[in-house]
């Protein structure tokens, strides 16, 4: 048995998957062989039986061809490798060969020697219907497989046409493989039509055009499945990026302005202590969801400023004009409001600040205000996080808008808003 026919590696996940890479063509019958622990071989030779007996095999390949995604590769996370002690001590690189001529040659006669036997016997398909089968089967191995090939060149579509086809043609094998199997899907659907009883001359070109275009669609059925897929991929990653950017600003709402606070009391044990516990408590409750989270935006803003006034020698007057139940967007509004009165505790040098949020039929805006020593919003430090990540990018991402104002004369005023 050859590398190809071999199990996937300890630790990979067996999933349902094709594999063009290990495979002799669409990766099928490599990736049923790792999914079910058998040999790809075994599998191979499965297929070419159930192909002779009415193209059973074929069919069915075909259709899992369709339906099985391709195998991603997934990046190394570095930490799970170091839990699971795997990279620790290096190996030799396995080098996947090309199947054996002897392992390819003894499948492909098994298969065409069974077919030839059913076919004599008179179980198979007549003999016209056999051909059409046999050549629409080759046309969409061809042409499919061109799928697989192109699949990480990248389309231009603001070139219209010419950029979905130029990437195709860049290379004579990609171009002699769809002429082929155009040709040899056009022939197939020519017999078809040929074998259709009792149509006349128009009927059966008629036949002829209603089949060609479902073989066009069969044939750009990869092409299509991959953009919904890779559509797909790409929602998923857009998903995973903002929780990792939510989670950013939570550390940097907690974690980091608590440790700020104990470097800056480090002389003081039982505030060290109190600060430390606390955060611990707070972070426990995020990670693990113990805490439930609070029902109105009224309590959300009033629970924030007391936070605020635990944390620094300020007074924070909080307003609410109506009230709404929190959800997600809105739950992420009070931490960016969290977050300015945070910056205003910590930065104005004023002891009063001021919060006003009104509940609209529309939305909900909430003005936090300082009259302390202001700032220029366009010298931010690059290191500075607070304002872009934790109130003007947290606000953006869940559709909404955030606008500051700041001068040393008139203090700092931060509008967050997002509508309904």
């Amino acid at each position: 048995m050859t590398q190809s026919d071999a199990e996937p590696a300890a630790g990979r996940p067996a999933s349902l998957v094709r594999v063009p890479e290990r495979g002799w063509l669409g990766g099928v019958c490599a990736g049923l062989a790792g999914h079910l622990g058998m040999p790809a071989t075994l599998v191979r030779l499965i297929f070419a039986l159930l192909a002779s007996w009415r193209l059973v095999g074929v069919l069915a390949y075909l259709a899992l061809w369709l339906a099985l995604p391709r195998e991603r590769s997934q990046p190394s996370t570095p930490g799970l490798d170091a839990a699971t002690r795997r990279g620790l001590r290096g190996g030799k690189t396995v080098r996947l060969r090309s199947p054996e001529a002897g392992q390819t040659g003894a499948v492909v006669m098994v298969g065409a020697g069974m077919t030839w036997l059913v076919q004599w016997l008179g179980w198979g398909l007549p003999a016209v219907w056999f051909v059409a089968g046999v050549l629409l089967a080759l046309g969409a191995a061809l042409v499919w497989w061109q799928a697989d090939r192109t699949e990480n060149v990248p389309f231009d579509l603001s070139r219209g046409p010419l950029g979905l086809v130029e990437p195709l043609v860049r290379h004579w094998t990609t171009v002699l493989s769809l002429v082929l199997g155009l040709f040899s899907v056009s022939v197939a659907v020519g017999l078809v039509a040929a074998m259709i009883p009792g149509v006349g001359d128009v009927g059966r070109m008629l036949w002829a055009i209603v089949l060609s275009l479902v073989a066009l669609i069969v044939l750009a059925a990869p092409w299509l499945l991959r953009v919904r897929r890779s559509l797909t991929f790409a929602r998923e990653e857009k998903l995973v990026s903002d929780a990792r950017a939510d989670m950013a600003a939570h550390l940097h709402d907690s974690v980091l302005q608590t440790l700020a606070l104990i470097q800056r009391q480090a002389d003081d044990r039982d505030e060290v202590v109190r600060l430390a516990r606390r955060q611990e408590r707070e972070l426990r409750e995020w990670l693990y969801g113990e805490e439930l989270p609070d029902d109105t935006l009224k309590s959300a803003l009033a629970a924030a400023a007391q936070d605020v006034e635990d944390n620094f020698p300020v007074t924070v007057d909080c307003v609410t004009v109506g009230d709404i139940e929190l959800d997600a967007r809105f739950a992420e509004l009070v931490r960016a409001a969290r977050e300015a009165m945070w910056n205003a505790a910590k930065h104005s040098g004023t002891s009063h600040v001021d919060v006003y949020a009104e509940v609209e039929d529309d939305g909900v805006t909430v003005f936090v205000r300082d009259r302390g020593w202001g700032f220029d919003p366009d010298d931010i430090p690059e290191g500075r996080m607070g304002i872009k990540r934790s109130i003007v990018e947290r606000v953006r991402r869940h559709h909404g808008n955030a606008r500051i104002r700041s001068s040393p004369q008139t203090g700092t005023e931060v509008m967050v808003e997002m509508r309904t």
